[in-house]
């Protein structure tokens, strides 16, 4: 019901756009969305404002946001944010994605000296900062992290750090019904080669469960409804890709490895 009237407002509604965000690595736009006698807010990511990058196609981006929307609500994951493709905010098309608001009381991913690893975290890898402190950065394996691992398996997310996981709510006033964790910043995804490069490996050996298995089989089969979602924003050897990446998981069972023979951490990871 939330996503569903956020989606709408996201996509009918009238937008402020209120200035730019900072630190984005490309062009973000904080945005007000008035619907229905409800106001939220929002990020605009305009097609236009996208840095070109040696691995990806240019000007696709946006277009990736709105496909990681579309598959997770598809497979009723709701790890991403409600986002809409809209043309009509003042630099172009670009994704608008509903604004998830931090709750501030829960540490899915915690970057922590040594002797101060959560009881409920699985340590994923060691760093020492140049002061010469060591650190580790350590995730829970509760299920909103497991659900987020798993999509970006499926979506092969080049860059899920752990400033892009967000435990909260997008809906103003909604109550606590409405916090969850989501994954934000999904832009470097469905990439026709394997890229996957995340700070939640910590779910590596485990058996996939009936409903992930279930997912998995229906992209595989990538029923009409999916690839039509999907075809406004990839292109056909991003989706084959995608269906082909469903199958081999469905076959292995289980939650991979890293792989050894490339990066698999997003730099910085946090």
């Amino acid at each position: 019901m939330h996503s569903a009237f956020t989606e709408e407002a996201l996509e009918l509604g009238s937008c402020t756009v209120m200035g730019a965000i900072p630190r984005a690595s490309n062009d973000t736009r904080l945005v007000v969305v008035d619907h229905a006698d409800t106001h939220l807010k929002a990020v605009y990511k305009p097609v236009s404002g996208e840095r070109p990058l040696a691995d990806f196609p240019t000007h696709t981006l946006s277009l990736r946001e709105v496909a990681s929307y579309r598959l997770s609500a598809h497979l009723d994951l709701n790890v991403v944010p409600p986002t809409v493709l809209r043309g009509d905010l003042g630099a172009g098309l670009g994704s608008l994605q509903a604004y998830v608001e931090d709750s501030g009381d829960d540490d899915a991913v915690a970057l922590t000296g040594v002797d101060a690893i959560p009881a409920d975290h699985t340590p994923m890898f060691a760093l020492r900062t140049e002061d010469g402190i060591d650190l580790v950065l350590s995730h829970d394996t509760r299920e909103g992290l497991r659900a987020i691992a798993f999509f970006d398996l499926l979506a092969n997310n080049a860059d899920r750090k752990a400033g892009h996981i967000i435990t909260g709510s997008y809906l103003p006033g909604a109550g606590p019904s409405s916090i969850g964790t989501f994954g934000i910043d999904n832009g470097l995804t469905f990439h026709a080669e394997e890229k996957v490069r995340t700070v939640l490996w910590g779910f590596s050996h485990l058996s996939f469960r009936v409903e992930e298995l279930d997912a998995l089989d229906e992209v595989a089969r990538m029923p009409a409804d999916l690839r039509a979602a999907l075809d406004e924003c990839l292109d056909e050897a991003e989706i084959e890709s995608l269906r082909a990446r469903a199958d081999e998981l469905g076959e292995a069972g289980t939650f991979p490895d890293p792989p050894q023979d490339r990066t698999v951490i997003p730099w910085p990871p946090i």
